[in-house]
Protein backbone atom coordinates (compact mmCIF):
# COMPACT_ATOMS: atom_id res chain seq x y z
CA UNK A 1 0.00 0.00 0.00
CA UNK A 2 1.64 3.71 -0.92
CA UNK A 3 1.45 6.46 1.61
CA UNK A 4 2.15 9.99 2.05
CA UNK A 5 3.26 11.92 -1.04
CA UNK A 6 3.39 8.56 -2.99
CA UNK A 7 -0.26 8.13 -2.40
CA UNK A 8 -1.32 11.81 -3.36
CA UNK A 9 0.87 11.77 -6.64
CA UNK A 10 -1.14 8.52 -7.48
CA UNK A 11 -4.37 9.98 -6.67
CA UNK A 12 -3.67 12.65 -8.64
CA UNK A 13 -2.88 10.58 -11.96
CA UNK A 14 -5.90 8.39 -11.41
CA UNK A 15 -4.25 5.66 -9.95
CA UNK A 16 -5.40 2.74 -8.19
CA UNK A 17 -4.69 2.72 -4.26
CA UNK A 18 -4.87 -0.52 -2.25
CA UNK A 19 -6.23 0.71 1.04
CA UNK A 20 -7.40 -0.98 4.36
CA UNK A 21 -11.12 -2.57 3.81
CA UNK A 22 -12.15 -0.65 7.10
CA UNK A 23 -10.97 2.92 6.15
CA UNK A 24 -12.12 3.39 2.80
CA UNK A 25 -13.80 6.07 3.27
CA UNK A 26 -11.79 7.93 5.54
CA UNK A 27 -8.53 7.01 3.01
CA UNK A 28 -10.65 8.91 0.11
CA UNK A 29 -11.18 12.06 2.65
CA UNK A 30 -7.50 11.76 3.41
CA UNK A 31 -6.77 12.15 -0.87
CA UNK A 32 -9.14 14.61 -1.50
CA UNK A 33 -7.99 16.94 1.34
CA UNK A 34 -4.22 16.31 0.26
CA UNK A 35 -5.10 17.09 -3.57
CA UNK A 36 -7.08 20.29 -3.00
CA UNK A 37 -3.54 21.59 -0.83
CA UNK A 38 -1.35 23.21 -2.59
CA UNK A 39 2.61 21.67 -2.56
CA UNK A 40 5.07 24.20 -1.90
CA UNK A 41 5.43 27.31 -4.95
CA UNK A 42 2.54 26.70 -6.43
CA UNK A 43 -1.34 28.47 -6.59
CA UNK A 44 -3.76 27.03 -4.79
CA UNK A 45 -6.36 25.04 -7.15
CA UNK A 46 -10.09 24.84 -6.56
CA UNK A 47 -11.07 21.42 -6.80
CA UNK A 48 -14.68 19.73 -6.25
CA UNK A 49 -15.48 16.22 -5.75
CA UNK A 50 -18.50 15.16 -7.29
CA UNK A 51 -21.60 12.83 -7.32
CA UNK A 52 -24.75 12.32 -9.18
CA UNK A 53 -24.76 8.60 -9.10
CA UNK A 54 -23.78 5.70 -7.22
CA UNK A 55 -23.31 3.24 -9.82
CA UNK A 56 -22.21 -0.58 -8.77
CA UNK A 57 -20.74 -2.78 -11.76
CA UNK A 58 -20.19 -5.82 -11.05
CA UNK A 59 -17.86 -8.31 -13.46
CA UNK A 60 -16.33 -11.79 -13.40
CA UNK A 61 -13.01 -12.31 -13.94
CA UNK A 62 -9.48 -10.63 -15.02
CA UNK A 63 -10.73 -10.05 -18.60
CA UNK A 64 -14.49 -8.45 -17.78
CA UNK A 65 -12.96 -6.67 -14.83
CA UNK A 66 -10.29 -4.63 -17.41
CA UNK A 67 -13.14 -4.44 -19.96
CA UNK A 68 -15.41 -2.66 -17.36
CA UNK A 69 -12.09 -0.32 -16.33
CA UNK A 70 -12.07 1.32 -19.32
CA UNK A 71 -15.47 1.43 -19.65
CA UNK A 72 -15.83 3.07 -16.55
CA UNK A 73 -13.45 5.57 -17.30
CA UNK A 74 -15.07 6.61 -20.73
CA UNK A 75 -18.53 7.15 -18.42
CA UNK A 76 -16.77 8.90 -15.25
CA UNK A 77 -15.35 11.65 -18.13
CA UNK A 78 -19.15 12.45 -18.44
CA UNK A 79 -20.90 11.30 -15.52
CA UNK A 80 -19.25 11.76 -11.90
CA UNK A 81 -20.68 9.19 -10.09
CA UNK A 82 -19.54 7.15 -7.06
CA UNK A 83 -18.41 3.86 -8.73
CA UNK A 84 -18.62 0.94 -6.78
CA UNK A 85 -16.53 -2.01 -8.80
CA UNK A 86 -17.49 -5.46 -7.72
CA UNK A 87 -14.75 -7.80 -8.46
CA UNK A 88 -15.41 -11.79 -8.03
CA UNK A 89 -13.62 -14.75 -8.87
CA UNK A 90 -16.82 -17.20 -7.86
CA UNK A 91 -14.86 -20.15 -9.12
CA UNK A 92 -11.58 -19.60 -7.09
CA UNK A 93 -10.88 -22.24 -4.51
CA UNK A 94 -13.71 -21.87 -1.46
CA UNK A 95 -11.49 -21.02 1.44
CA UNK A 96 -13.65 -18.95 3.47
CA UNK A 97 -10.47 -16.64 4.88
CA UNK A 98 -9.76 -15.46 1.64
CA UNK A 99 -9.26 -11.59 2.45
CA UNK A 100 -11.39 -8.96 0.59
CA UNK A 101 -8.64 -6.38 -0.59
CA UNK A 102 -10.10 -2.87 -1.87
CA UNK A 103 -8.22 -0.26 -3.92
CA UNK A 104 -9.65 3.48 -4.56
CA UNK A 105 -8.99 5.93 -6.95
CA UNK A 106 -10.19 9.46 -8.57
CA UNK A 107 -11.47 9.91 -12.24
CA UNK A 108 -10.58 13.48 -12.71
CA UNK A 109 -12.69 15.94 -14.78
CA UNK A 110 -10.62 18.61 -16.25
CA UNK A 111 -12.15 22.54 -16.70
CA UNK A 112 -11.10 25.46 -17.08
CA UNK A 113 -11.72 26.70 -13.51
CA UNK A 114 -10.00 23.75 -12.18
CA UNK A 115 -10.43 20.21 -11.39
CA UNK A 116 -13.24 17.90 -10.72
CA UNK A 117 -13.52 14.76 -9.86
CA UNK A 118 -15.62 11.23 -8.45
CA UNK A 119 -15.09 8.37 -6.35
CA UNK A 120 -14.12 5.02 -7.71
CA UNK A 121 -13.83 1.64 -5.21
CA UNK A 122 -12.50 -1.56 -6.68
CA UNK A 123 -13.48 -4.52 -4.19
CA UNK A 124 -12.21 -7.79 -4.59
CA UNK A 125 -12.93 -10.96 -3.23
CA UNK A 126 -12.43 -14.85 -4.44
CA UNK A 127 -14.35 -18.21 -3.32
CA UNK A 128 -16.51 -18.03 -0.32
CA UNK A 129 -15.65 -14.35 0.48
CA UNK A 130 -17.69 -13.31 -2.75
CA UNK A 131 -20.78 -13.06 -0.33
CA UNK A 132 -18.84 -10.20 1.95
CA UNK A 133 -19.26 -7.64 -1.23
CA UNK A 134 -23.04 -6.98 -1.28
CA UNK A 135 -23.08 -5.30 2.55
CA UNK A 136 -20.03 -3.94 1.64
CA UNK A 137 -21.04 -2.37 -1.79
CA UNK A 138 -24.01 -1.28 0.46
CA UNK A 139 -22.18 0.31 3.17
CA UNK A 140 -20.01 2.52 0.56
CA UNK A 141 -22.94 4.02 -2.07
CA UNK A 142 -23.90 8.17 -1.24
CA UNK A 143 -26.93 8.19 1.13
CA UNK A 144 -28.82 11.25 -1.16
CA UNK A 145 -27.35 10.33 -4.83
CA UNK A 146 -29.61 7.61 -6.37
CA UNK A 147 -27.81 3.71 -6.99
CA UNK A 148 -27.70 2.29 -10.05
CA UNK A 149 -26.41 -1.19 -11.18
CA UNK A 150 -24.58 -2.28 -14.49
CA UNK A 151 -25.00 -5.52 -14.73
CA UNK A 152 -23.04 -6.87 -17.47
CA UNK A 153 -22.78 -10.31 -18.96
CA UNK A 154 -24.90 -13.42 -17.50
CA UNK A 155 -28.33 -12.57 -15.92
CA UNK A 156 -28.41 -11.76 -12.14
CA UNK A 157 -29.89 -15.56 -11.39
CA UNK A 158 -31.37 -15.83 -7.57
CA UNK A 159 -28.28 -18.09 -6.61
CA UNK A 160 -26.03 -14.75 -7.22
CA UNK A 161 -25.35 -12.72 -3.44
CA UNK A 162 -25.09 -9.90 -5.53
CA UNK A 163 -28.81 -10.39 -6.72
CA UNK A 164 -29.92 -9.02 -3.01
CA UNK A 165 -28.64 -5.67 -3.99
CA UNK A 166 -32.05 -5.19 -6.73
CA UNK A 167 -33.79 -4.36 -3.40
CA UNK A 168 -31.65 -1.12 -2.82
CA UNK A 169 -31.19 0.02 -6.01
CA UNK A 170 -33.29 2.27 -8.15
CA UNK A 171 -32.18 1.36 -11.87
CA UNK A 172 -30.75 -1.52 -13.02
CA UNK A 173 -28.62 -1.40 -16.37
CA UNK A 174 -28.08 -4.53 -18.40
CA UNK A 175 -27.05 -5.48 -22.36
CA UNK A 176 -29.11 -7.98 -23.46
CA UNK A 177 -26.50 -7.97 -26.21
CA UNK A 178 -24.33 -10.40 -24.43
CA UNK A 179 -26.60 -12.56 -23.51
CA UNK A 180 -25.17 -16.04 -24.20
CA UNK A 181 -28.82 -17.43 -24.91
CA UNK A 182 -32.12 -15.78 -25.99
CA UNK A 183 -33.84 -17.90 -23.50
CA UNK A 184 -32.33 -15.65 -20.73
CA UNK A 185 -35.02 -12.87 -21.62
CA UNK A 186 -37.43 -14.43 -18.74
CA UNK A 187 -34.74 -13.88 -16.40
CA UNK A 188 -34.82 -9.84 -17.18
CA UNK A 189 -38.99 -10.46 -17.34
CA UNK A 190 -38.80 -12.00 -13.67
CA UNK A 191 -36.80 -9.02 -12.20
CA UNK A 192 -38.94 -6.78 -13.61
CA UNK A 193 -42.33 -8.65 -12.07
CA UNK A 194 -40.68 -8.98 -9.28
CA UNK A 195 -40.10 -5.22 -8.79
CA UNK A 196 -42.43 -3.35 -10.76
CA UNK A 197 -40.87 -0.27 -9.28
CA UNK A 198 -37.37 -1.15 -10.40
CA UNK A 199 -36.33 1.16 -13.73
CA UNK A 200 -34.92 -1.62 -15.75
CA UNK A 201 -32.70 -0.03 -18.96
CA UNK A 202 -30.74 -2.24 -21.44
CA UNK A 203 -28.37 -1.15 -23.52
CA UNK A 204 -29.47 -2.86 -26.87
CA UNK A 205 -33.16 -1.21 -26.50
CA UNK A 206 -31.26 2.47 -26.28
CA UNK A 207 -29.05 1.29 -29.42
CA UNK A 208 -32.28 0.76 -31.76
CA UNK A 209 -33.94 3.60 -30.53
CA UNK A 210 -32.95 5.80 -33.52
CA UNK A 211 -34.46 3.27 -35.85
CA UNK A 212 -37.67 2.84 -34.02
CA UNK A 213 -37.81 6.87 -34.57
CA UNK A 214 -37.40 6.72 -38.04
CA UNK A 215 -39.66 4.34 -38.18
CA UNK A 216 -42.18 6.42 -36.26
CA UNK A 217 -41.74 9.08 -37.98
CA UNK A 218 -42.84 7.58 -41.59
CA UNK A 219 -46.57 7.51 -40.25
CA UNK A 220 -46.10 10.84 -38.48
CA UNK A 221 -48.72 13.47 -40.20
CA UNK A 222 -49.77 14.08 -42.83
CA UNK A 223 -48.77 10.52 -43.32
CA UNK A 224 -52.00 7.58 -42.91
CA UNK A 225 -50.85 5.95 -39.58
CA UNK A 226 -54.03 4.18 -40.48
CA UNK A 227 -52.06 1.43 -42.63
CA UNK A 228 -50.39 0.76 -39.23
CA UNK A 229 -53.24 -1.00 -38.52
CA UNK A 230 -53.63 -3.19 -41.76
CA UNK A 231 -49.91 -4.31 -42.17
CA UNK A 232 -49.69 -7.65 -43.54
CA UNK A 233 -45.94 -8.31 -43.01
CA UNK A 234 -43.41 -7.22 -40.69
CA UNK A 235 -39.58 -8.10 -41.27
CA UNK A 236 -36.38 -7.13 -39.41
CA UNK A 237 -33.32 -8.16 -40.88
CA UNK A 238 -30.20 -8.46 -38.41
CA UNK A 239 -26.50 -8.32 -39.34
CA UNK A 240 -25.31 -10.24 -36.64
CA UNK A 241 -24.94 -13.73 -35.24
CA UNK A 242 -26.02 -15.48 -31.64
CA UNK A 243 -27.99 -13.82 -29.46
CA UNK A 244 -30.81 -11.49 -31.95
CA UNK A 245 -31.69 -9.13 -28.78
CA UNK A 246 -32.08 -6.14 -30.75
CA UNK A 247 -34.17 -7.49 -33.40
CA UNK A 248 -36.36 -9.71 -30.97
CA UNK A 249 -37.21 -6.08 -28.93
CA UNK A 250 -37.70 -4.35 -32.14
CA UNK A 251 -40.34 -6.65 -32.79
CA UNK A 252 -42.01 -6.86 -29.86
CA UNK A 253 -42.32 -2.57 -29.87
CA UNK A 254 -43.87 -3.24 -32.72
CA UNK A 255 -46.14 -5.95 -31.19
CA UNK A 256 -46.83 -3.86 -28.39
CA UNK A 257 -47.61 -0.71 -29.61
CA UNK A 258 -49.25 -2.31 -32.56
CA UNK A 259 -51.71 -4.29 -30.34
CA UNK A 260 -50.74 -7.78 -31.65
CA UNK A 261 -52.39 -10.70 -30.14
CA UNK A 262 -52.26 -14.26 -30.42
CA UNK A 263 -48.78 -14.97 -31.46
CA UNK A 264 -47.98 -17.94 -33.04
CA UNK A 265 -44.68 -19.77 -34.51
CA UNK A 266 -44.75 -20.77 -38.25
CA UNK A 267 -42.50 -23.19 -40.25
CA UNK A 268 -39.09 -21.19 -40.69
CA UNK A 269 -37.21 -20.95 -43.54
CA UNK A 270 -33.05 -20.70 -44.28
CA UNK A 271 -31.89 -18.43 -42.02
CA UNK A 272 -35.46 -16.58 -41.09
CA UNK A 273 -37.84 -16.85 -38.29
CA UNK A 274 -41.20 -16.57 -38.57
CA UNK A 275 -44.56 -15.77 -36.49
CA UNK A 276 -48.00 -15.21 -37.50
CA UNK A 277 -50.42 -12.29 -35.09
CA UNK A 278 -53.82 -11.43 -34.81
CA UNK A 279 -53.98 -7.42 -35.78
CA UNK A 280 -56.04 -5.50 -33.36
CA UNK A 281 -58.56 -4.57 -35.87
CA UNK A 282 -58.48 -8.45 -37.08
CA UNK A 283 -56.41 -10.12 -39.68
CA UNK A 284 -53.05 -11.73 -39.21
CA UNK A 285 -49.59 -10.37 -39.79
CA UNK A 286 -46.56 -12.09 -40.77
CA UNK A 287 -44.07 -11.47 -38.65
CA UNK A 288 -40.57 -12.59 -39.63
CA UNK A 289 -36.80 -12.13 -38.09
CA UNK A 290 -33.74 -12.45 -40.77
CA UNK A 291 -30.13 -13.28 -40.25
CA UNK A 292 -28.45 -11.67 -43.12
CA UNK A 293 -24.25 -11.60 -42.67
CA UNK A 294 -21.99 -9.94 -44.87
CA UNK A 295 -24.05 -6.08 -45.07
CA UNK A 296 -24.27 -3.82 -41.81
CA UNK A 297 -22.98 -5.64 -38.43
CA UNK A 298 -26.17 -4.48 -36.31
CA UNK A 299 -28.47 -6.18 -34.80
CA UNK A 300 -30.96 -4.43 -36.80
CA UNK A 301 -29.40 -3.82 -39.56
CA UNK A 302 -32.92 -3.56 -41.94
CA UNK A 303 -36.77 -3.05 -41.35
CA UNK A 304 -39.95 -3.59 -43.98
CA UNK A 305 -43.02 -3.14 -43.67
CA UNK A 306 -45.63 -4.24 -46.09
CA UNK A 307 -49.63 -2.96 -46.45
CA UNK A 308 -51.41 -4.03 -49.46
CA UNK A 309 -48.85 -2.70 -52.76
CA UNK A 310 -47.64 0.05 -49.66
CA UNK A 311 -44.05 -1.01 -48.67
CA UNK A 312 -41.85 1.60 -46.07
CA UNK A 313 -38.00 0.00 -46.21
CA UNK A 314 -35.77 1.20 -43.79
CA UNK A 315 -31.88 -0.30 -44.68
CA UNK A 316 -28.82 0.48 -42.63
CA UNK A 317 -25.60 0.03 -44.25
CA UNK A 318 -21.89 0.56 -42.69
CA UNK A 319 -22.28 4.77 -43.35
CA UNK A 320 -25.43 5.06 -43.89
CA UNK A 321 -29.46 4.55 -43.52
CA UNK A 322 -31.61 4.07 -46.64
CA UNK A 323 -35.59 5.17 -45.99
CA UNK A 324 -37.83 4.34 -48.47
CA UNK A 325 -41.87 4.85 -48.28
CA UNK A 326 -44.99 4.96 -50.52
CA UNK A 327 -45.79 8.85 -49.70
CA UNK A 328 -42.18 10.69 -49.57
CA UNK A 329 -39.01 10.79 -51.25
CA UNK A 330 -36.35 8.50 -50.91
CA UNK A 331 -33.57 9.63 -48.56
CA UNK A 332 -30.19 8.73 -47.22
CA UNK A 333 -28.65 9.81 -43.86
CA UNK A 334 -25.73 9.24 -41.78
CA UNK A 335 -25.38 6.39 -39.50
CA UNK A 336 -25.47 7.38 -35.89
CA UNK A 337 -23.07 5.21 -33.68
CA UNK A 338 -22.71 4.35 -29.95
CA UNK A 339 -20.28 3.23 -27.83
CA UNK A 340 -20.81 1.40 -24.51
CA UNK A 341 -20.23 4.31 -22.48
CA UNK A 342 -22.55 6.62 -24.46
CA UNK A 343 -25.18 3.89 -23.85
CA UNK A 344 -24.61 3.86 -20.23
CA UNK A 345 -24.81 7.44 -19.73
CA UNK A 346 -28.05 7.56 -21.79
CA UNK A 347 -29.05 5.10 -19.62
CA UNK A 348 -28.84 6.96 -16.60
CA UNK A 349 -30.28 9.73 -17.96
CA UNK A 350 -33.98 10.60 -18.75
CA UNK A 351 -34.08 7.28 -21.15
CA UNK A 352 -33.37 4.80 -18.54
CA UNK A 353 -37.35 5.58 -17.47
CA UNK A 354 -39.12 3.88 -20.51
CA UNK A 355 -41.98 1.64 -19.71
CA UNK A 356 -41.93 0.82 -23.32
CA UNK A 357 -39.44 -1.50 -22.84
CA UNK A 358 -40.86 -3.65 -20.04
CA UNK A 359 -43.88 -3.97 -22.72
CA UNK A 360 -41.36 -4.88 -25.61
CA UNK A 361 -39.38 -7.21 -22.94
CA UNK A 362 -42.50 -9.47 -22.30
CA UNK A 363 -42.95 -9.49 -26.13
CA UNK A 364 -39.76 -10.49 -26.75
CA UNK A 365 -39.97 -13.21 -24.45
CA UNK A 366 -43.12 -14.95 -26.12
CA UNK A 367 -41.10 -14.44 -29.24
CA UNK A 368 -38.70 -16.82 -27.94
CA UNK A 369 -40.74 -18.88 -26.38
CA UNK A 370 -42.80 -20.06 -29.32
Amino acid sequence: MSTGADSRDKFERGDSIEVPLAKIESELANLWRQSAEPKPGEQPKPISRACLWNLIVRVEGEQMFVAAKRLIDDISAVMPARVIVMHVEPDAPNTPDAPVKAWVEANWRKSGHGNSGSDEVTLWAAGAAVDRLPPLARSLMVTDAPVAMLWWGRPPTKNVPARELLHDIDRLIVDTRQLQSESQFAEYEEIAEADPELELVDCAWLGVRPLRGLCAGLFDPPHDAGKLEVLDRVRVVSGVQGCQSRGLLTIGWLATRLGWRDLKREKDAPNVRRWKATRRAGGEVAVELETRIGGATHGVAGLELEAGRDQWIIKRENQCIEVRGPETPDRVQPVRTHTDAELVVSALGPRGRDPVFRAALAEAVKLVGK
